[in-house]
């Protein structure tokens, strides 16, 4: 309860606080955009001075880590965001002409980084997000071209990627192989992504005892352990991971209900109009929803942390906002 506490106590100082000016929030998002463009430019260079060994990571499965040790998953998280957000903020009346360009580099060269360090998860809500742009600029605003383009993106830059730098072209081939030892009923100890394939099944397993309610969410962990002593994959106990799936983890730890109750938490902010037109919420909500389907991500501190805030700082105050802009409506 201790640990979970922040998701009621942020949201309500958002609610409650005095809002900040939009040039305020700006500012804000300016200061994650360069802060993640930074850390991801500096760790870029980390890889470039010895590519050898950490393609070599790479190829293992392994990663490249930060120069501040952020965990690699919520890394990418971080880039994938800033791409998206320095290219919306660019667009914002408060920037000047030095900043949007500056944005604009930010937002790429996150991209570029998420790309030379081969983060798998960076990766794939990148491309979720740019998949939803497409389909929303066909379906909503019927711009068939620049929807057609992006639709494009998520074919081209992976195919030129995967021919012209060596550790995505590794990081593809190391997750094949990976999958193929699941498949092949191989030793999947020093293979993570076989490893989450063990644990949904294994999780998929303790749903069936208790449907609806679950096991209790303080339970989750125990349940597992008690489930890898069943089957074990040939899993030695120090690879015996947890579930790394948020959606999957309340499905165990509260049942049907638990699992309805957060989907309307997360997806909540999509019935209401304002929250849905705002282009911020919408990436917010994809890479962090698309993120869920391979993490936990809220098991852990920081990923929690930066949910939260998020979803408190574009969701909670984006709301408030647009209630007192009805309420000042002549």
């Amino acid at each position: 309860m201790y640990r979970q506490l922040p998701l009621i106590g942020v949201p309500l100082a958002f609610a409650l606080a005095v809002p900040l000016s939009g040039r305020q929030r700006y500012a804000v998002g300016c200061l994650f955009v360069a802060g993640a463009a930074l850390i991801g430019g500096a760790t870029v260079v980390r890889y470039l001075l010895n590519p050898l060994a950490n393609n070599e990571l790479i190829m293992m499965g392994q990663n490249t880590p930060s120069v501040t040790g952020i965990f690699h998953i919520h890394f990418g998280l971080m880039l994938a965001l800033a791409a998206y957000f320095g290219l919306l903020l660019s667009g914002s009346k408060y920037a000047g002409k030095v900043a949007r360009v500056l944005l604009v580099l930010g937002g790429i060269s996150s991209a570029v980084a998420l790309h030379v360090l081969a983060y798998r998860t960076g990766l794939l809500v990148l491309y979720a997000a740019l998949l939803v742009n497409g389909v929303l600029l066909i379906v909503r605003q019927r711009r068939f071209l620049l929807g057609g383009i992006l639709l494009a993106f998520l074919f081209i830059v992976p195919f030129l990627t995967y021919n012209f730098l060596t550790s995505f072209r590794y990081r593809v081939l190391g997750t094949a192989y990976d999958i193929a030892q699941f498949s092949a009923d191989q030793d999947i100890n020093d293979f993570s992504v076989s490893q989450r394939f063990a644990a949904w099944e294994t999780a998929r397993v303790i749903t069936t005892f208790r449907p609806w309610v679950g096991v209790g969410l303080a339970d989750v962990r125990v349940e597992m352990m008690r489930q890898y002593e069943w089957r074990d994959y040939g899993l030695e106990p120090a690879n015996r991971v947890m579930i790394h799936n948020q959606y999957l983890h309340y499905l165990v730890g509260g049942g049907v209900i638990g699992l309805f109750l957060w989907l309307l938490v997360l997806l909540g902010p999509l019935a209401q109009p304002s929250l849905r037109r705002n282009p911020y919420v919408i990436h917010f909500l994809v890479v962090m929803g698309t993120g869920m389907l391979v993490d936990s991500l809220l098991e852990l501190q920081i990923g929690f942390n930066l949910f939260v805030f998020l979803y408190s700082f574009l969701v909670v105050a984006g709301e408030r906002h647009s209630q007192e802009a009805v309420a000042n409506l002549p």
